[in-house]
């Protein structure tokens, strides 16, 4: 039997909790959060036995750990608790902070990178699983254009919530628009491999009215590769989008992560896709996989500890870059 640890009782702790008992309602779940009396209030949710756990955690045996806690904690869970589980899910993203270090030590990194999976499920986007096969195509062997654009005003984010006290409006550590941008710069090292320099550009707008960045421009560069890349953020936008470009001597491809769709255009022809829309299929695949103890592979390309801290490294680089008006090599 799988005895699971599920630590935090947000929304994305809520969305883990669903899909796992829609997978195996037969598992011994327990829940952990700081405020013991809001862990009960959220086990309340749901029509099986969920345990409450104390403060005891870090001594006890499970065969998955799932943190899903604020950010600010996710590193002090994966030091504290690597040697509890044989299986553990982190989500994103990785706060620079002290414990940083301790996860990028060498020997806890041979240790732990393949066992430790963090939350990047844009990975697992019907539509970006159609472009990784065609990227691996002869035909697209030299890539020279990406580009990544990303938008969406902050007042329409929840709206049932005042925007100036959402995460993302630096109500709490790890706000502002550069670590939102954390799923796309992944995608990018999921595609492309390393960033190795940053240049980056961060503005307050002041039309949100809130204290920290809500626009964001970046240009990339990537280990043995001559690829003009750059990703763009900004919170203040009337409309929603989420697109992707990408340019090969062969290829243009435009891929919509809002409605599911690709475009690939050559000289020869046009081809549209669209791909069903449903965004917790690629929660509900990840979980599947990730208490299947699933491994690496092409049909199951989980993001790893080290990738979760190369995200987390290229954001303090854009961080800095912004600061010093320079370009940060990595």
């Amino acid at each position: 039997m799988k005895k699971i640890l599920l630590i935090g009782t947000g929304s994305i702790a809520e969305r883990h909790l669903k899909n796992i008992i829609k997978l195996d309602r037969s598992a011994d779940i327990s829940v952990y959060s700081r405020d013991e009396r809001r862990a009960k209030n959220f086990s309340k949710k749901f029509k099986k036995k969920i345990n409450i756990e104390k403060k005891s955690i870090r001594k006890k045996y499970f065969t998955h750990i799932i943190i899903a806690s604020r950010t600010s904690s996710h590193n002090k869970h994966l030091k504290l608790l690597s040697k509890n589980g044989k299986n553990i899910y982190c989500e994103k993203p990785l706060p620079w902070d002290n414990d940083i270090k301790i996860l990028k030590n060498k020997s806890f990194l041979k240790i732990n990178n393949f066992k430790i999976k963090i939350g990047y499920q844009i990975r697992f986007n019907p539509a970006i699983k159609y472009l990784v096969k065609e990227l691996l195509k002869k035909e697209n062997k030299k890539i020279f254009l990406v580009k990544i654009l990303c938008g969406q005003n902050l007042k329409d984010w929840r709206k049932n919530s005042d925007y100036k006290k959402l995460y993302s409006a630096g109500k709490k550590n790890y706000g502002a628009v550069y670590w939102e941008l954390s799923h796309e710069i992944d995608l990018l090292n999921h595609l492309l491999g390393k960033i190795t320099t940053v240049y980056s550009e961060h503005k307050n707008t002041e039309n949100l009215k809130i204290k920290v960045h809500d626009l964001s421009n970046t240009i990339l560069n990537f280990k043995n590769k001559k690829i003009s890349c750059s990703i763009s953020l900004e919170m203040i936008s009337p409309i929603l989008y989420r697109k992707l470009i990408v340019v090969t001597t062969s290829n243009f491809y435009e891929i919509d992560l809002v409605n599911n769709t690709v475009l690939k255009k050559n000289k020869i022809r046009s081809k549209y896709l669209k791909f069903k829309s449903d965004r917790n299929k690629m929660f509900k695949e990840y979980m599947k996989n990730f208490l299947s103890n699933k491994k690496y592979s092409k049909n199951f390309p989980f993001a790893n500890l080290r990738d979760g801290l190369n995200t987390s490294e290229v954001i303090n680089a854009m961080i800095k870059s912004n600061k010093t008006n320079k370009l940060v090599r990595l």
